[in-house]
């Protein structure tokens, strides 16, 4: 079971990185496009990793993970589009509910995976538990000054960055399935690299992010290259999990995600209320607490059943 202990870590480091994420979109000039081309060109770092192992795959298999570096680096674009576009907590109950959701369908058919009827209930009461923690209210907001957008207008993006993120990691596991974790983990970095090259290449985007490279200022740099850091620590972590678990239920984990996200979200309201505000009534806190017990009811069953 050390492969929940890893995601468990894993989700921790990047509620922090989300965190970071929303204050640095939502306050500074950096735009998604900029982002997700940041977190690709990062990715490339891994090849400082080819030393401690490294072997050449078969062509269909580096095919198959320089797509699953594209598409996460592509999801990572929606993603940011969709959240930016307006409130995080309409939409992260919308990609947290999908994303494992879509991965089990996937696995289903390309994994050929099949949970056992108590990793179904493991499955089940995690994804439920995220969606109620996360879940909109209008007392609880992330301070942005964006302009609202109506939701129906930003739930494709929201969709679209889940079902992306759900492909990149069932083809993740796909790899790992058939070569050492170093090995496909440097092929898949490969990919997220060409993911950022694709958007450099469009006219569009490649516009934004060099606007936003000259308008960074160097303490959004610092703070944006140390997220990125935590953010390569978290997504080496959670890469090691796939690596050593099922991939279907460790997506379903995004509710213990919100767990953590909760708890610096009451403690940055008390510290730092200019980053983000969390305000609780009765009715949030119940919310809560319903949220945490399916989480943790369905952590027990992983654990113990």
């Amino acid at each position: 079971m050390n492969w929940l202990i890893i995601a468990i870590i894993a989700h921790f480091v990047l509620a922090l990185v989300f965190v970071i994420d929303k204050y640095l979109l939502s306050h500074t000039h950096l735009k998604p496009a900029s982002y997700a081309f940041y977190v690709g060109a990062f990715g490339g770092l891994a090849v400082l990793l080819i030393p401690f192992g490294f072997s050449i795959f078969p062509i269909n298999h580096i095919m198959i993970s320089l797509l699953a570096g594209t598409v996460f680096i592509l999801a990572v674009f929606f993603f940011y589009k969709s959240i930016q576009l307006g409130e995080v907590s309409r939409i992260a109950p919308i990609i947290g509910g999908m994303v494992p959701i879509f991965t089990f369908i996937l696995t289903y058919f390309i994994l050929n995976e099949r949970l056992t009827v108590n990793q179904l209930m493991a499955f089940s009461l995690l994804v439920l538990g995220g969606v109620i923690m996360a879940w909109p209210r209008k007392q609880a907001r992330m301070i942005s000054g964006l302009n609202k957008i109506p939701l129906i207008k930003r739930l494709p993006l929201a969709i679209l960055a889940s079902f992306l993120f759900a492909g990149s990691y069932v083809l993740t596991k796909l790899i790992f399935t058939q070569h050492p974790f170093l090995d496909g983990f440097i092929w898949m970095r490969l990919g997220g690299v060409l993911g950022a090259l694709l958007l450099f290449l469009l006219p569009v985007t490649r516009r934004v992010i060099l606007e936003t490279s000259k308008e960074i200022k160097l303490k959004t740099g610092q703070l944006a290259v140390f997220n990125k850091i935590m953010s390569g620590l978290a997504f080496i972590l959670l890469n090691y999990a796939i690596f050593l678990g099922s991939v279907t239920l460790i997506n379903a984990l995004q509710g213990v995600q919100y767990v953590f996200l909760l708890a610096l979200a009451l403690f940055l309201s008390k510290k730092f209320p200019q980053i983000m505000e969390e305000q609780i009534n009765k009715t949030a806190v119940l919310q809560k607490i319903t949220a945490i017990l399916f989480i943790i009811f369905g952590l027990g069953v992983l654990v113990y059943v």
